[in-house]
């Protein structure tokens, strides 16, 4: 299935990009279920936007000076003091899969980032972004990111890598806005190292599979193609 632009005309904001990319989560832990070994494996989708935590501040901040809601009944948290400082901070978007190992308390081994505008925005969430993976891969989960946003020109995978200590070709991409990538932490030769399968992306043409390790398990090859040309005929494009 050949990649649109979904931020430009015609397609720009029909459907929103942030439609198109759950019903792609969706599609993707739906094949990831069907497809890994039930008994093991799980795969869960998340999306939500960074900005529903000002919605539950604003909501808190309703609560009245007694400790009681400010539509009435009787509030069960005590009154508590005003904060002592507050300081900046990034609540960045977040559309993924997870995929957690049943055998093991569900601890999660894998994880699919799909990269969202606001997370290529500005420098503070560019960062809030790649700090996350890098948390996952210091833990040895397992991650793949699919970065089709093209009116961003930031590529997070060189900066992740790049924040890894590595910077120039295989491991680092032409800096191009869209690609996909998979991470494979693990431990070779007495060593900790990073499998890495980063893959530019272009308009027209279809989108490369990388693989998702699983911490402990095996590599899965993401049909993002798939998954992609079936998001499409459920957003009636």
């Amino acid at each position: 299935m050949p990649l649109l632009d979904h931020f430009r005309p015609p397609l720009k904001d029909n459907p929103p990009w942030t439609s198109v990319n759950t019903l792609w989560v969706a599609n993707l832990a739906r094949w990831l279920n069907r497809n890994l070994p039930r008994d093991r494996y799980q795969a869960r989708a998340h999306a939500h936007l960074g900005s529903q935590i000002e919605a539950g501040v604003a909501e808190f901040e309703q609560m009245s000076a007694n400790g009681e809601p400010a539509g009435g009944g009787v509030a069960t948290f005590p009154q508590v003091e005003a904060a002592l400082a507050t300081i900046p901070a990034v609540f960045p978007d977040e559309f993924a899969v997870h995929v957690v190992d049943r055998t093991d308390s569900h601890r999660l081994v894998g994880v699919v980032e799909f990269v969202s505008p606001r997370n290529k925005k500005e420098v503070d969430e560019r960062e809030a972004f790649v700090a996350k993976c890098v948390a996952y891969l210091r833990q040895g989960i397992g991650l793949a990111i699919v970065d089709v946003v093209s009116n961003r020109r930031a590529n997070l995978h060189n900066a992740l890598v790049r924040r890894l200590g590595r910077d120039g070709p295989p491991a680092v991409l032409p800096e191009e806005p869209m690609y996909v990538a998979g991470y494979g932490p693990t431990r070779r030769a007495a060593r900790d190292v990073i499998d890495l399968w980063p893959k530019p992306l272009a308009f027209g043409q279809p989108i490369p599979t990388v693989p998702l390790p699983l911490r402990g398990g095996p590599l899965v090859p993401l049909p993002l193609d798939a998954t992609y040309a079936e998001t499409l005929a459920d957003s009636n494009l």
